[in-house]
């Protein structure tokens, strides 16, 4: 198998310009211009990579003077870089020794700077001279282990070289399918990086598994498509490979003057660079060639040729062998008498001091075991008392801290009731003072004004004309009086005593007509007129008595806002599983600031178009009310276009299909308890 050209991915070579003359005429003419020394020893490092598919000899040379300058300049990224290039020149001219040396110096760096990919290059690289030995053993998991540290750096290039070089192990092992597995895994991440050098090397390895499949003609035309690509990157290295692959192709199917063709210009080639292992394989396949064309005389030339070149690249090794062998027998025999000399000087040692030692170790150590236990012994009993003591601290101290946390307890359950009361204390005191400001200010006015009416009237100087309309001043008066201390005692009793709803179905158009009949003399007198469209079979589930009060509010509140000629209009509908009441007013209307107010927890109170003036309870208590029966309340208004004020109530029918469906479950129950403890 030609495992050179299996392996020859560790290279990493991956130009893409088609004139490689063009790229060393770039890299050298910007070498001459820069005076960047970390510049000029990645340019030479470059120049290094570029010649290896040219002239290995080259890259050597490239290669020393990187190493030299980054020796210098004390970089160590560069210098492992070095010594790897170089070691590639070496490799590819068959001194095994040499790369394997370059190769282990780069590693040592490498380990210590830790980068992946630099590493995932040289374990790579030692994987190869192990396959090149065929020690499938060693260089396959040092391939993996390249393979890992590719990935992990995410170096596609790197591990699709490692891919690569899994295949040669096993195709140097004759496993063609499994070997033909990882080159066409590795094939397609070389063309999605262009890799045009990676592609043609995958091509031929390709090739060679065929061959080895005894497959020509498919191992022909991947040999081919290499054959185009190596011209076209102008590698006479590569082109080496790729005609001794057809070679041998053409020698499988019988053609053998295109097998020697192909042979003889891949020796050709091969001489140019004088790379002993290339020179090698040709050697050996020009053998069999002329042997099978029966020109024994020209095969027997080959077959010494290979020897010799086999004999020498075994005898370069051996004698590397040898003097590793000798260096580690002579560090073990100077180990060994290091060792003696050691043991000599440690036995005088002994021998001179050994009496009085061990007279005086014995006395020393007899001495110390007694006062050893001496100490140990009242050590113990010092211990026991101390323990002793720090028990009964202990639980004194835990029953104090006992008696701590319950008085703690207490004081904070005391603190607890104290702030409630604090804060019942403060409702009422605020209660108290809203009462009394009511009853000083709102109430006192009218009652005052109607006790100077009734005076006047009883002492007969009211004319007889002016009579019915000071009757229904009278009137008037004493309703509003009568609204205002219904508002006033149910807003005190639901703040004092707090208050729970009764739902109940309600029918909302006659609850409506009721207001408006009790609201329509005042409406009348203002020339105010009040609507009711609501459908007579709308009906809302809630309590009677609150509805009504929240009704009055609302219409009394429409009418104290409008004007001669206004409209008061109350309609409902249902939404979801609601009823929506509006109680819509083309009065004054109410600005933005206002609104916020309405509803707040403190009252507010404007005077009406007609001057009349409220409480500012009133819409409050109907937020309250509302609530508690499960709906909300809410205006809609624009100053100049009247009002609408919204609320809704839970509809009668779903309420009644929950209670009939589905019973209440105990934690609904507990839930509805719980709110209305917090309500009550």
């Amino acid at each position: 198998m030609l495992l050179l050209l299996l392996t020859r991915l560790f290279l990493l070579i991956s130009l893409t310009q088609p004139q490689q003359k063009i790229l060393i005429q770039d890299l050298k003419t910007e070498l001459d211009q820069t005076e960047d020394v970390t510049r000029k020893i990645e340019l030479y490092c470059e120049l290094s990579k570029v010649h290896k598919s040219i002239n290995p000899k080259t890259t050597i040379s490239y290669g020393n003077k990187a190493v030299a300058l980054a020796q210098k300049a004390g970089d160590d990224k560069l210098l492992a870089q070095a010594y790897n290039e170089t070691g590639s020149g070496h490799y590819l001219l068959g001194d095994i020794d040499k790369a394997v040396k370059f190769y282990y110096m780069a590693l040592r760096i490498r380990e210590k700077l830790g980068d992946p990919s630099d590493l995932s290059a040289s374990y790579n690289n030692i994987g190869n001279v192990y396959a090149d030995q065929h020690n499938h053993k060693e260089a396959l998991p040092l391939y993996k282990k390249s393979l890992s540290l590719a990935t992990t750096a995410q170096d596609t290039l790197r591990m699709s070289s490692s891919l690569s070089n899994i295949g040669g192990v096993y195709l140097d092992q004759g496993k063609y399918d499994l070997a033909l597995v990882y080159y066409r895994e590795a094939l397609p991440i070389q063309e999605g990086l262009d890799d045009k050098q990676g592609i043609l090397i995958s091509l031929i390895n390709i090739g060679e598994a065929y061959n080895g499949k005894n497959d020509y003609q498919t191992a022909l035309t991947y040999f081919n498509k290499a054959h185009q690509i190596a011209n076209n990157l102008g590698s006479p290295h590569d082109e080496v490979y790729v005609l001794r692959g057809k070679a041998e192709s053409y020698l499988k199917a019988g053609k053998y003057e295109k097998a020697l063709d192909n042979a003889l210009a891949s020796m050709e080639l091969a001489k140019a660079y004088e790379g002993k292992y290339v020179l090698k394989e040709n050697a050996a396949i020009l053998d069999r060639i002329y042997a099978a064309m029966g020109n024994y005389e020209m095969a027997h030339h080959y077959l010494t040729l290979h020897m010799a070149y086999n004999d020498s690249l075994h005898n370069e090794r051996a004698a590397d062998r040898i003097a590793q062998e000798r260096v580690k027998y002579e560090t073990a025999q100077k180990d060994k008498e290091n060792l003696l000399l050691r043991a000599e000087q440690e036995l005088n040692l002994r021998k001179l001091e050994q009496r009085s030692i061990v007279q005086y170790f014995t006395i020393a150590l007899l001495l110390l075991v007694c006062a050893m236990a001496y100490v140990f012994f009242r050590g113990r009993q010092h211990q026991s008392r101390i323990n002793k003591l720090l028990t009964q601290k202990n639980e004194l101290i835990m029953h104090k801290n006992g008696a701590l946390n319950q008085h703690q307890k207490a004081l904070t359950e005391q603190a607890q009731q104290l702030n409630i009361q604090k804060e019942k204390l403060t409702q009422l005191n605020t209660i108290k003072d809203k009462l009394f400001s009511v009853i000083a200010h709102d109430l006192r006015g009218p009652l005052v004004a109607l006790k100077g009416l009734l005076h006047v009237m009883a002492m007969g100087k009211v004319p007889a004309d002016k009579q019915a309309g000071l009757f229904n001043s009278l009137v008037k008066g004493q309703q509003n009086v009568l609204w205002m201390l219904d508002n006033l005692f149910d807003w005190a009793r639901a703040q004092m005593e707090g208050f729970e709803a009764d739902p109940k179905p309600l029918p909302l158009r006659e609850l409506a007509d009721e207001n408006i009949r009790l609201l329509q003399p005042v409406a009348s007198s203002k020339e105010i007129v009040l609507e009711n469209k609501i459908d007579p079979n709308l009906t809302g589930c809630a309590d009677k008595e609150m509805v009504r009060l929240v009704l009055r509010n609302l219409i009394s509140n429409g009418i104290k806002f409008c004007k001669a000629g206004d409209t008061v209009t109350l309609t409902a509908k249902l939404k979801n599983d609601f009823v929506l009441v509006s109680v819509k007013d083309t009065g004054i209307g109410i600005t933005q600031e206002v609104q916020k107010k309405l509803f707040g927890g403190s009252s507010y109170s404007s005077r009406g178009t007609a001057n009349e003036k409220g409480s500012g309870l009133g819409l409050a208590l109907c937020k309250d009310f509302v609530e508690h029966n499960g709906g909300s309340i809410w205006v809609e208004s624009m100053p100049g276009k009247g009002s609408t004020f919204l609320f809704t109530l839970p509809h009668t029918v779903k309420a009644e299909e929950d209670e009939i469906n589905t019973p209440p479950s105990s934690e609904e129950t507990e839930e509805k308890t719980a709110e209305q403890l917090q309500l009550a």
